[in-house]
């Protein structure tokens, strides 16, 4: 019983009715229901624009190493190995250990070729990319707590941002977070 007290009061709450001023059409009569749908709908339509319009990220013969990073993200390993075709040359090899891919470049700094990882290869890569991370910032009894606590902050406005980038038709890629404690 008490339940449906509950039920018929919020309802109750929740149809109350709004008036909006607005100086081009007037007063607007709305009910809280009706704005909260509306609100939710306009919310859900955004994230799914935003969503939607993502690369996925693929790599093709013959691109550049800026349009491969626009294709699949800064790569998690960047190296110059000796070219395969010829002896005494280097050229760049970009490897994404998340997507399984490697995209060694030719001399003219285009795709020569696109590889797929093994898995051993990916454990090997991820331990090359461990490597070359710095060493964690020594612990401030004042300061790490708080890049902690404000951290979902920095995340929430670093998401929405690219979600903006990529709703104006910018570069649309997932967004890589910053460690806690930078």
């Amino acid at each position: 019983m008490l339940s449906v007290a509950i039920s018929k009061t919020a309802i109750a709450a929740i149809d109350r009715v709004c008036y909006v001023n607005c100086e081009s059409l007037g007063r607007i009569e709305i009910s809280m229901h009706r704005l909260v749908t509306m609100l939710t709908a306009a919310c859900l339509a955004f994230a799914a624009a935003a969503c939607s319009t993502a690369s996925s990220g693929s790599l093709a013969v013959g691109m550049t190493p800026d349009q491969t990073v626009q294709a699949m993200g800064p790569p998690d390993l960047k190296d110059s190995i000796s070219d395969p075709n010829h002896s005494g040359a280097t050229v760049l090899r970009y490897a994404w250990v998340d997507q399984g891919k490697v995209a060694v470049f030719g001399p003219n700094d285009k795709v020569a070729s696109v590889q797929q990882m093994e898995p051993t290869q990916k454990v090997q890569a991820q331990s090359e990319a461990e490597q070359r991370v710095t060493p964690p910032k020594p612990f401030d009894p004042i300061q790490t707590p708080l890049d902690y606590a404000f951290y979902p902050f920095k995340a929430a406005v670093i998401y929405t941002a690219a979600g903006l980038n990529c709703a104006t038709g910018a570069l649309c890629q997932k967004p890589t977070l910053p460690n806690p404690q930078n």
